[in-house]
């Protein structure tokens, strides 16, 4: 995969974000650009918080240092806060995917790391048993797993982050 395009599909999805956006954040606006057809080529397993790829992960620590985004410690001390670094503007994404890309960040930009980390959880396990289980069992079979992986949410924010994803089409 090309990096221009993963940086600038980065670039364009954390400098369209209607707000701050932290890692995690990231992670997840990258997995949904890469699920509604950008070619990103990122591998994703599952993870503490969900969908990750730790080839992204490497990526934004490089981006970091190139001064293509600013990754600073959130000064709450809890996270990061990642923002668009004095050389983005070299990178720009090509007109055929900056459609995809408002829609990830129009749909997900402004959902807390905790609805992205579940959204996508719930996205990922979906895409996984969706063709091994008969469609009428698919809703309950994927709730149960991301409950599974996910004990801290409660059951009806799970389901809600389902439902979410069923009504803008995702699933």
């Amino acid at each position: 995969m090309p990096q221009d395009l993963r940086t600038a599909a980065i670039v364009e999805l954390v400098q369209n974000a209607p707000a701050r956006l932290g890692k995690t954040q990231v992670q997840k606006l990258v997995y949904f650009a890469q699920q509604c057809g950008v070619p990103l080529g990122y591998e994703y397993e599952i993870y503490h918080y969900g969908p990750y790829s730790f080839e992204l992960s490497h990526d934004l620590g490089s981006l970091d240092s190139l001064g293509v985004l600013n990754v600073d410690s959130n000064p709450a001390g809890f996270g990061f806060d990642i923002s668009i670094g004095k050389f983005a503007e070299r990178f720009k994404v090509e007109a055929k995917y900056q459609k995809k890309i408002e829609k990830v960040t129009k749909q997900f930009g402004l959902n807390t790391a905790a609805q992205l980390e579940v959204m996508a959880t719930v996205h990922f396990v979906h895409s996984v048993i969706r063709e091994k289980v008969a469609a009428s069992k698919v809703r309950a079979e994927v709730i149960q797993k991301v409950q599974a992986l996910k004990p801290r949410f409660t059951d009806t924010f799970i389901k809600n982050c389902y439902s979410d994803l069923e009504r803008s089409h995702w699933i």
